[in-house]
């Protein structure tokens, strides 16, 4: 992938992140590693190795309130 293409990815995850939070769903104190370091969707001077390791960070991040969000094996619409 092209750094272009990471800083992309990094940020629908970022927005992600916050749809999570402003909703309750995810605490902010779960982003301290994402939050040291300091890479961020708009910090296009950084490498792509920074944005990967972001991208990676925040995955994980997500991953377990979306589990806990999707219980019951029925698709859930994001827009409710």
């Amino acid at each position: 992938m092209r750094k272009k293409e990471y800083i992309h990815i990094h940020a629908l995850l970022a927005e992600v992140t916050r749809y999570l939070i402003e909703n309750e769903a995810m605490s902010a104190e779960t982003l301290s590693a994402y939050d040291a370091l300091g890479t961020r969707p708009t910090s296009i001077h950084k490498s792509k190795q920074n944005h990967c390791e972001a991208i990676i960070v925040l995955n994980s991040a997500i991953e377990p309130c979306l589990k806990e969000t999707h219980t019951d094996g029925q698709k859930q619409s994001v827009n409710r």
